[in-house]
């Protein structure tokens, strides 16, 4: 007699096994976008790191503080002053275009096509600067720029390396960028 169909067993222990390996799988994917998250922040951080080495450098070259050109995603310039800290780094991470009467605009002009986020926009393409926030705050010694990017915005695992609460804070008077803790 020959067989055509599977029997009851042979099907539950298929769905048994399937069961088991969903139970094991779907953690790790679910874990995914926030691990790309993660590494979206730390790479951010680290050409932002390497920016402000660039900038450090620039102003003991130049002597002063310095103006540079800028180019938004659609190819439009604009000049932007670099302010440093009596210890040569950047006063903050932020940008500011000098409009035609001498002030300042923190949007850059154009809010729409840049986002109205600043942060670190002297150091990072303005695309990305959409995910990111910033901030200040006095320690009694100085101000200290915070900025907090799409992994400490939105990350809830507490155990992840980066998660909702954390922020990176900018040290203008060392030059370091260091994340601190919830």
């Amino acid at each position: 007699m020959t067989r055509s169909a599977f029997s009851m067993i042979e099907l539950v222990f298929v769905i048994v096994i399937l069961g088991i390996m969903a139970a094991v799988a779907v953690p790790r994917f679910a874990s995914i976008q926030d691990d790309a998250l993660i590494s979206n922040e730390k790479t951010t951080i680290g050409v932002a790191r390497q920016g402000v080495t660039t900038l450090y450098g620039k102003r003991q070259v130049r002597g002063g503080d310095f103006s540079i050109t800028l180019s938004n995603k659609d190819g439009a310039e604009y000049t932007s002053a670099v302010y440093f800290s009596s210890s040569y780094f950047p006063y903050t991470l932020s940008v500011g275009a000098t409009t035609g009467n001498g002030t300042t605009d923190n949007n850059v002009t154009s809010a729409t096509a840049r986002g109205d986020y600043t942060a670190l926009a002297l150091v990072v393409e303005p695309e990305a600067l959409a995910d990111w926030n910033s901030s200040a705050h006095f320690d009694g010694s100085s101000e200290l720029a915070i900025y907090t990017g799409p992994a400490s915005n939105v990350v809830d695992d507490g155990n992840a390396e980066i998660h909702q609460g954390d922020w990176w804070e900018y040290n203008n008077t060392s030059g370091k960028i260091i994340l601190q803790e919830n």
